[in-house]
């Protein structure tokens, strides 16, 4: 900008001040700001606001789209500029714009989908439908109503302490509705609910997007709110050139960007001080350089600093400090009702919700009940708003029931033991009962398995179960030669078994203190384990078992990791009880009488920085009353392996590398977080077994150890891993590679 420009641009703005002057009779300029939408771009406004304090403008009314509604609603319900820039630094962007849920918010079933897919995909009316959005906006919602808790009991936004307005689009009628009265979280929401990235908002009975669609600087708008002096600040992307235009979405959004351009260019000529922060490098979604936009707010609002303290000395002195807002952790709750929901039963909602109402209820334990709807997947859509009753609030949620109960869900996955895998499975909700879920996996590869599930969800009270799954692997038995009769090894003259599992299962279930899940059932399993070379002069083969075994089993279960494979916090525990009721084969002429399995998992995770966690688990296996038949013995080997049976992971060894009728193992880990998603693991275990260890009165007829260092990947198609092991005993080192979650 030239001298000349500049001196024209200030004799224009001093007069206009004069002017202005002249027609207010108290000499009190009414400010308006106005703040335009363009995603992460919009976090420069933070910046200009900070300068438009330092300088003693007062703010008499707020005008926002988009981002601009967010950062603007956050000011008018009193934070300050520099407080608004500590809530964005300090949270976790990423997360807040994507429907990451905690782990814990998810039911032990939940758990288990989350963790064996990659990509799951509605199926209605015979064909797939792909998601309307990258995100739902859970997290982002959750995070604006506690913010803006302390202005809950404002439904008229004249009356926040600045009056605020924000724009958004109806998406069937493409009308533009400007808010300024209702839930204020849910106003902003809707105005910043970006196409594509998130999805619509219900208000009423309107689905809304954001405001940018339809009008991203609402000039005339403000200019009808009785404001004399209007400040813009327009953070909206400019026309791309032709090098940059490679894409179709790149395209896309350059005829979009066509009328939003021919827009302000009018409006730019009629905003009295109009402020255009140079942030053309950075993206709409640019939200890991907060710092940077930022800052490059400020720096072009400091080049207008004697502009604002003009503007300022025309205002009445007041005191532009503003309060500090005070967070509010909790918040009293009168009741819980639920809207539009036709599918799922009252006592399914608020089980889910967890909440004892009437009562004081902390917004982090409203969170956990939206997370625990959200990640049932049950809803296409829900918001809830708080609603003033004298000295409580009411929890009003407004749900929209998914229109397909089918879906479809692929996952891959590699280990030493499975090889390849290839899954796909079929979900389908309410084929019976309003609470049920069936579930069937089908496994393709090396070798063929499936897993069928039907569960009925009945929350806090006994659900109910039924489990069908075959499973199939072969690997090589110790090889170390056995001088006793009674030891599997005598038999083969293969190392290779093959191990196939056939199990069918009844069970009833109930939840109790939110996380432990405790279970009783019956079991009919077929087992068969046989050498894979034919060495009998029939032709047949040599049979480890070959038996169906008719079982009673109780389980308790509880998992508070914040993840499977890579936590940083949390505890878990697998207890199992198994009473062996009966077999029948023709196979073997002895009959077992009855004998017990007792077996447990334990771990406990740790964080002592950022950078590094450590874990530290212990394990527990014992079979009662032998059975003189090696089917039932504990299995010490391999990394992550399917847990199905007695198989227990032990670094440093393969599957059938180690058997006893019982064992005792410990072990601990270490994860150095090289950057994000990416670790350097060090693991080690110990274990003692024994085939009669309260004969012998010990636990430690044999040790076995392991060790192992390894490079470990959370991606988007599961955990990648390779680790390098090795165990004193065997003086052989031993590599693992597992891709994908395993199944």
């Amino acid at each position: 900008m030239s001298s000349k420009t500049c001196l024209l641009l200030f004799l224009c703005i001093t007069n206009f001040y004069f002017l202005k002057g002249q027609e207010n009779e108290n000499n009190n300029l009414k400010v308006g700001l106005l703040l335009s939408g363009g995603g992460a771009k919009g976090l420069a406004h933070i910046g200009v606001l900070k300068e438009i304090e330092a300088a003693g403008v007062r703010i008499d009314y707020i005008a926002g789209t988009s981002i601009g509604a967010v950062i603007g609603g956050l000011y008018a319900s009193g934070y300050s500029a520099n407080e608004i820039e500590k809530l964005i630094i300090s949270a976790d962007l990423q997360n807040l714009i994507t429907d990451e849920y905690p782990r814990r918010s998810k039911s032990f079933h939940e758990k288990e989908d989350s963790e064996r897919y990659i990509l799951t995909l509605p199926f209605y009316n015979y064909k797939f439908q792909f998601p309307s959005s990258i995100s739902k906006g859970y997290n982002f919602y959750d995070q604006l109503v506690q913010l803006t808790a302390h202005v809950h009991y404002i439904d008229d936004f004249k009356k926040l302490p600045i009056p605020f307005f924000c724009m958004t689009t109806d998406l069937e009628t493409g009308k533009l509705l400007l808010v300024e009265s209702g839930f204020l979280p849910l106003a902003i929401n809707a105005s910043s609910a970006l196409p594509t990235l998130f999805d619509p908002v219900q208000i009423d009975a309107s689905l809304y997007v954001d405001g940018g669609v339809a009008n991203n600087y609402p000039l005339d708008e403000l200019k009808e709110k009785g404001v004399d002096f209007i400040i813009g600040v327009d953070v909206q992307s400019q026309l791309g050139k032709r090098s940059s235009l490679l894409s179709a979405s790149d395209i896309l959004m350059q005829i979009n960007q066509f009328s939003i351009t021919k827009d302000i260019t009018r409006k730019r000529a009629l905003t009295d001080l109009y402020l255009k922060p140079d942030i053309e490098e950075f993206s709409i979604v640019s939200f890991k350089d907060s710092k940077k936009i930022i800052e490059k707010g400020l720096i072009t609002a400091q080049k207008y600093r004697s502009n604002f303290k003009k503007i300022a000395a025309l205002q009445n002195p007041n005191n532009t400090i503003k309060n500090k807002v005070k967070p509010i952790e909790e918040i009293t709750l009168s009741g819980l009702s639920f809207y539009g929901n036709t599918k799922y039963g009252l006592s399914y909602l608020k089980g889910k919700m967890r909440l004892k109402l009437p009562g004081t209820v902390s917004f982090e334990k409203i969170q956990e009940g939206v997370n625990n709807l959200a990640s049932t997947n049950n809803f296409s859509r829900f918001r809830y708003t708080l609603d003033k009753e004298e000295d409580a609030y009411r929890l009003n949620m407004t749900l929209e029931d998914r229109p397909y109960d089918t879906s479809v869900s692929f996952g891959i996955h590699y280990d030493k033991l499975y090889k390849t895998a290839a899954l796909i499975n079929v979900t389908h909700k309410q084929l019976l009962f309003d609470n049920d879920v069936a579930s069937f996996d089908f496994i393709l590869g090396d070798n063929l398995r499936y897993k069928f599930n039907y569960y009925i969800d009945k929350g806090f009270h006994w659900s109910i179960g039924l489990e069908s799954l075959f499973n199939q692997f072969e690997s090589p038995l110790n090889s170390e030669g056995s001088d006793s009769p009674g030891d599997p090894r005598y038999f083969y003259d293969s190392p290779i078994v093959k191990y196939f599992d056939f199990t069918n299962r009844f069970y009833i279930e109930t939840l109790f203190h939110e996380e432990f899940a405790f279970g009783i059932g019956l079991e009919h399993k077929k087992l068969i384990i046989r050498s894979r070379a034919t060495i009998l002069e029939s032709g047949g083969f040599e049979y480890f078992d070959d038996a169906n075994y008719f079982n009673a089993y109780s389980f308790l279960k509880f998992d508070s990791r914040d993840h499977v494979n890579f936590p940083t916090k949390g505890f878990f525990f697998n207890g199992n009880l198994t009473l062996y009721l009966d077999d029948s084969t023709k196979r073997f002429s002895e009959k077992h009488e009855f004998f017990y399995t007792i077996k447990s998992d334990l771990g406990y995770t740790f964080s002592l920085n950022k950078l590094l966690s450590i874990s530290i688990g212990a394990g527990l296996g014992v079979l009662i009353n032998d059975p003189n038949r090696y089917s039932f013995s504990f299995f010490l080997g391999g990394y992550r392996n399917q847990n199905i049976n007695n198989f227990t992971t032990f670094i440093g060894y393969s599957a059938l590398d180690v058997f006893a009728f019982s064992f005792l193992k410990t072990s601990v880990g270490m994860d150095f977080s090289l950057s994000k998603n990416h670790y350097l693991r060090l693991k080690g275990n110990i274990a003692s077994v024994s085939d009669q260890p309260f004969d012998a009165g010990i636990w430690s007829e044999k040790r076995y150890s392991g060790y192992g260092v390894g490079y470990g990947i959370n991606s988007f198609l599961g955990p990648i891993e390779l680790t390098y092991s090795f165990s004193p005993e065997t003086k052989s080192p031993l590599w693992y590679f597992n891709l994908g979650w395993s199944f």
